[in-house]
């Protein structure tokens, strides 16, 4: 209920300062072990809003209904839940507009299906995604087909992602570490202030929390944790996703978890965001008593053409698994 409200308040307020959100998130989640920055980037993966780190604030995103693929005829809501509008959705045969009261029976609302750290996932069943069409344009929101698979053909790479927030020149901050190769620990400390020339994924120290940076020689391209982790991985040719043909299944570390946009990507695919697993859950001990075997998160729904072009994005060679 937290999250469902949480997107209510979004909804209403349209945008606001990362602040506010803490402050207001703070508010409704008394005694949440959740972060409110976790909180806030699975609404921004979940496409509700979008997010401005640097500039530290948030916007809502337009209201969107989205068909599922290889769902049996379902549509997603995604992006803005104003009051009026759930409420519009959930009573679609009663609605005072005898053209949205028609399509009711086509067009069917399910119950909201929560799930932890997100807002409910809300959908409805439709016969024909023209009658959904006619609907959104009758409550005067968006309508997209397939909206994950038009989102991964249109994924940006490294190029792109590593030069939008700018090239830091010169040092990069206090306490430099760098992506190692392995091991328990993803970062590990350098010698000395870690100033260019350098190669590789580097983090450093900056007002309480780290700044991530992708060294090509004298030039270091300012980026998200998860996009220099990935820069790393493309470069050392380190292959980490896997996929599951017959569980229709993409794993990746949870320690080294999908760029935002990728991640958004395969959420769209059934609006659920990844939850924790082991990569081989039916040989691994007793999951429930000993979380360290869940070392992967996994997005469901997503075909194997799908994950592949996911993984191709991203300069990764997807690995199969049962």
């Amino acid at each position: 209920m937290v999250h469902d409200e949480l997107l209510l308040w979004c909804s209403e307020r349209g945008a606001g300062s990362l602040d506010a959100f803490r402050d207001t998130y703070t508010w409704l989640a008394k005694g949440s072990t959740l972060d409110w920055r976790i909180a806030l980037y699975n609404l921004q993966v979940l496409g509700h809003v979008e997010v401005d780190w640097e500039a530290r604030i948030w916007s809502v995103t337009p209201p969107v209904l989205t068909t599922l693929p290889d769902s049996g005829g379902h549509a997603l809501l995604v992006g803005q839940r104003p009051l009026w509008l759930t409420q519009r959705l959930e009573r679609l045969h009663e609605d005072p507009d005898p053209d949205i009261a028609a399509l009711a029976q086509s067009v069917v609302p399910l119950p909201p299906h929560r799930q932890a750290d997100g807002p409910s996932v809300r959908m409805v069943t439709l016969a024909d995604p023209e009658e959904c069409r006619v609907l959104c344009e009758v409550l005067g929101i968006a309508f997209e087909d397939r909206a994950a698979d038009q989102l991964v053909l249109r994924l940006p790479r490294f190029q792109e992602m590593l030069t939008e927030r700018g090239v830091q020149r010169g040092p990069g901050g206090i306490e430099p570490q760098k992506m190692s190769e392995g091991g328990s620990d993803i970062w590990t400390d350098v010698e000395g202030h870690g100033e260019p020339p350098l190669h590789g994924a580097y983090r450093y120290q900056r007002y309480n929390t780290h700044r991530y940076i992708y060294w090509i020689g004298m030039s270091g391209f300012i980026a998200d944790k998860r996009t220099v982790v990935y820069a790393e991985l493309a470069r050392a040719e380190r292959w980490v996703l896997r996929y599951s043909l017959m569980r229709r299944e993409l794993y990746a570390p949870k320690r080294m978890q999908l760029p935002h946009l990728h991640a958004r990507a395969a959420v769209l695919r059934s609006g659920l965001l990844p939850q924790l697993t082991a990569l081989y859950p039916h040989t691994a001990p007793d999951r429930r008593s000993i979380p360290v075997h869940k070392s992967y998160v996994k997005y469901v729904n997503i075909d194997e053409g799908f994950a592949r072009k996911l993984a191709e994005s991203l300069y990764q060679k997807l690995k199969l698994v049962p």
